[in-house]
């Protein structure tokens, strides 16, 4: 008989600690990231009879003692992603975790993506662990997603360097019919005058105006073909010497068949700067006269002289403006001359047994024997999810199910404390008997 309320006292424990996880669980419903538990029930060694006591048919006579939690599982199904506007909120889609740690080789993991930059620059977790990634490069300035992990850093005051301009691009129609310079009247000059600018960039980043002036020309004097005679120049004050003149890159002739198409230059031109006035160094660049089919960028129809469009490469410095993570966890800055750079990409980790990993509180996560040895490696490979910018995972706590387990879990404990009291009545009926 005593045997019932060891059983019963069994039931009252694990239906109590299943109580516990139920109330965990419902505690932390509003939790970033949070994965639910549940428990798992096995029954508690047996009693036979007799030894190996059986029954007529040969099957073995015992008794249960009772049960017990064979285990406490974390469930990690996928929670909801919700959209933020914070650039450095991120949520793994799939399979994986952040990785954090106090230094770059005391590595925690977590699921929780809530990160933000510190005083100093470092891009850390609410508990100030650092998120630890990638920041080492190739020969060519591309980041290495692979080797070892760095602690992210990213100051505010990040600067994207200048670019020179190499290449430009002027799409621009000269009037046919415009007037040239009648040589009757010297004093006079008839011509048109036209212009058309684009901006280049030195090497430091300073803008300065290339101007073309076209000025057309009588095409008696040049057997008929119609000719415009071009100056490319910047502001003479702009280059290192000052001298007037100083600013021009060179001059030539454009000329256009019957059919209003550029014959004359055959090729792209060639410019060479001096030095400019601000220490800049010597540029080099390339007018593109024609695009990529080799069609040319300048015509000669009886419309007014305009230009339609230019182009040029090369960029001044630029500050850092906004950030934009993107599915593989690359941390892209937008930078205030327009360009976009990676600046570092986050790192992610997968385990063979997740739910072996041991719960350290704080949305942190460390790896144990049972959860086997973390598989480090860029979102998006091996089997890691992919990592969504401006978005946080919401708990996995299913309200229903949790609410549907806790009248479960409490009808078991009420079960239970029944066996005990009947247990009780029972012994109270046989003490009764010597009465």
């Amino acid at each position: 008989m005593m045997t019932s309320f060891y059983s019963g006292l069994t039931g009252l424990s694990a239906y109590a600690n299943a109580l516990n996880i139920v109330g965990n669980n419902l505690a932390n419903i509003n939790t970033t990231a949070f994965k639910s538990s549940v428990m798992n029930f096995e029954d508690l060694v047996t009693s036979s009879f007799g030894g190996i006591a059986s029954s007529g048919n040969g099957n073995p006579m015992q008794i249960g003692l009772g049960a017990l939690p064979n285990s406490i599982s974390g469930v990690f199904s996928q929670g909801s992603i919700q959209n933020t506007s914070e650039a450095t909120n991120v949520a793994v889609e799939g399979n994986g975790f952040f990785i954090v740690g106090d230094t770059v080789d005391d590595r925690y993991y977590t699921r929780a993506g809530n990160f933000s930059f510190n005083r100093e620059g470092y891009l850390v977790n609410p508990a100030g662990k650092y998120v630890l990634g990638y920041t080492e490069r190739d020969g060519l300035g591309e980041l290495i997603p692979s080797g070892p992990l760095n602690q992210i850093f990213m100051p505010s005051n990040t600067i994207s360097d200048p670019s020179a301009t190499t290449n430009v691009q002027t799409f621009v129609n000269l009037n046919v019919n415009a007037p040239f310079d009648d040589l009757a009247t010297p004093a006079v000059d008839e011509a048109e005058h036209y212009l058309s600018s684009v901006t280049i960039y030195d090497s430091k980043g300073a803008p300065h105006t290339l101007t073309f002036e076209y000025v057309h020309q009588d095409p008696a004097l040049n057997g008929g073909v119609d000719t415009w005679v071009y100056t490319a120049s910047i502001p003479d004050n702009e280059t290192a010497t000052g001298a007037v003149g100083s600013g021009i890159l060179g001059t030539g002739n454009v000329q256009f068949d019957g059919t209003g198409t550029m014959i004359v230059p055959a090729a792209d031109v060639a410019f060479t700067t001096l030095a400019f006035s601000n220490g800049a160094d010597i540029q080099n660049f390339t007018w593109d006269l024609f695009d990529e089919n080799l069609v040319p960028a300048m015509t000669g129809y009886p419309l007014p002289s305009s230009t339609n469009s230019t182009n040029a490469n090369g960029y001044p410095p630029g500050t850092l403006t906004s950030l934009i993570i993107d599915n593989v966890g690359v941390i892209q800055g937008v930078f205030s001359n327009g360009q976009v750079e990676d600046l570092a990409q986050m790192a992610t980790s997968v385990f063979n047994n997740p739910k072996g990993l041991l719960r350290l509180g704080r949305n942190l996560y460390a790896e144990t024997n049972a959860s086997g040895n973390s598989a480090v490696g860029a979102a998006g490979t091996g089997g890691r999810g992919n990592i969504l910018g401006s978005a946080l995972e919401a708990s996995n706590v299913d309200i229903a199910q949790q609410f549907t387990d806790m009248i479960i879990y409490e009808r078991g404990y009420q079960a239970n404390s029944r066996i005990i009291t009947t247990s009780d009545e029972v012994i109270q009926q046989a003490l009764a008997l010597k009465r």
